[in-house]
């Protein structure tokens, strides 16, 4: 069985090229107040506004650099990188979910578990992502109750709860709670990457995203409340990422091993011969599907 680590990516920001356009027109206001320097003097409203600006592109500019020492592994770095942003922009609550995911990585659990249940309270639209890692966080502290209620929550609301789903089935199956690991995993696999999951997860996905925007809002539910035909579309990416996905393969895998110590060989056998249709090397579905053939025998 395989373990799982805090896989939140890091949310990969594209605001380079507006750092440096509004860095140029802040430098060049600056200079013209140095030339008629009598102006800052008098506090202009868009003197204020502009200082405004400056200090979210420094923000920005710290929370860059926490994203690159993050995704080097850097983990102490990334954090200096997220505390200096979010003291410039105390509303920046990537730099915050960022923050709570270096503290996990240098086991600061009680620190990473304060951030995301602040974020939960604040950031509404991500509040999946802050119950998968919080559950992250409780399952390597041993608080496995406090586990299973973060997964479930995460995977209730989820766009793309395969993954909640998939590490709350690993858990029963430690907790030989064989039952509950063969819905978790059947579960997760219902909702695995197909053209048609991915579609759905989008609209819902955008659904959390625009809260404050009730025109899309009510455009995106009724997207949601149709059902498309999904056969006039080339489905063959999806099919053929799907065809080799390792984890999907793993996830066949554990739900085998669930139904054989339920007694199911033949549902076991059928899991693990999907496991190995994905990945025929897969040496421990290999083992099992030799043992639950001797069993049938």
């Amino acid at each position: 069985m395989s373990s799982s680590s805090s896989i939140t990516p890091v949310k990969n920001n594209t605001e380079n090229t507006e750092n440096k356009i509004i860095r140029y027109f802040l430098a060049s206001i600056w200079g013209i107040l140095i030339l008629f320097g009598f102006i800052s003097l008098l506090q202009p409203g868009w003197l204020v506004d502009i200082s405004a600006e400056g200090k979210l592109s420094e923000a920005l500019d710290y929370k860059t650099a926490g994203n690159a020492s993050l995704q080097k592994g850097n983990f102490q770095a990334a954090a200096g990188q997220y505390i200096k942003a979010i003291k410039i922009q105390p509303d920046l609550t990537d730099a915050y979910g960022n923050l709570g995911i270096s503290y996990t990585q240098l086991k600061r659990y009680d620190e990473a578990l304060k951030i995301f249940r602040h974020l939960l309270k604040t950031d509404r639209k991500n509040m999946h992502t802050n119950y998968y890692n919080m559950a992250e966080i409780h399952k390597r502290q041993g608080d496995i109750d406090s586990a299973i209620d973060c997964y479930r929550k995460s995977a209730e609301i989820n766009p793309f709860p395969i993954y909640s789903y998939q590490y709350l089935g690993e858990i029963y199956l430690k907790l030989k709670n064989w039952e509950l690991a063969i819905k978790a995993f059947e579960l997760a696999l219902a909702n695995k990457l197909t053209l048609e999951n991915s579609y759905y997860g989008l609209l819902k996905g955008m659904e959390k995203t625009s809260a404050d925007e009730p025109e899309i809002i009510e455009a995106v539910k009724l997207h949601l409340e149709q059902t498309a035909d999904f056969t006039i579309y080339d489905n063959s990416v999806f099919i053929n990422e799907l065809k080799k996905d390792k984890e999907i393969a793993k996830t066949y895998n554990f739900l085998g091993y669930a139904f054989s110590k339920m007694n199911d060989f033949q549902s076991a056998k059928l899991n693990y011969k999907m496991a190995l249709r994905i990945w025929p090397r897969f040496s421990e579905a290999k083992e099992n599907l030799n043992a639950v053939n001797k069993l049938i025998k």
